[in-house]
């Protein structure tokens, strides 16, 4: 079922409690542990409960292969696009990954990239790898830029901070042919 997220799963001695949220309705599935101390077949009891609500197990990463984009589009309707202008544009996957993650590259004009830090997250800077840069997402669990939907955040230098934008947005143009 759409936007199922399990809220709490509670053991009460040989009886689970597993609270369920779907959409705005909160349901409880009690389960009884007949095989106490078995771990395993408790939780491919509750997953079969689960599953049997339509709930499946989100979809793997696979840090760099996961990222079927090759160019991304790096656009603002909003304040980013007076205050960083010259970064905006067309960014093409690089060759070679930086911290093994994609890493793009804009090809005309000034040569900005698009690259993630561990500790940082995303960046647009003027060369990779360096710690200072002009636009920027915190966001440091996502493996590939273009799939994260919001928290973009762009340098406002006449100021010196950091500010949110919410027309700032990073989106893949052009798949990968496979």
């Amino acid at each position: 079922m759409e936007n199922m997220r399990m809220v709490a799963m509670i053991s009460l001695g040989l009886l689970w409690v597993l609270l369920v949220v779907l959409g705005t309705h909160a349901i409880t599935i009690t389960v009884k542990d007949e095989n106490e101390g078995n771990q395993e077949a408790l939780h491919q009891l509750v997953e079969a409960k689960v599953d049997a609500l339509g709930g499946a197990h989100p979809p793997m990463h696979n840090l760099t292969s996961s990222c079927s984009c090759d160019k991304l589009l790096l656009s603002s309707l909003g304040p980013a696009a007076i205050s960083q202008p010259k970064v905006m544009g067309i960014y093409t996957r690089s060759w070679t990954s930086y911290n093994q993650h994609r890493s793009y590259r804009m090809n005309y004009g000034a040569d900005y990239r698009l690259y993630h830090l561990p500790t940082s997250g995303w960046l647009v800077s003027y060369k990779r790898g360096a710690n200072i840069g002009y636009v920027h997402n915190p966001d440091i669990s996502q493996t590939c830029p273009y799939l994260i939907q919001s928290g973009w955040l762009y340098y406002n230098s006449v100021h010196g901070v950091w500010l949110h934008d919410t027309t700032l947005v990073l989106r893949c143009i052009q798949k990968t042919e496979e």
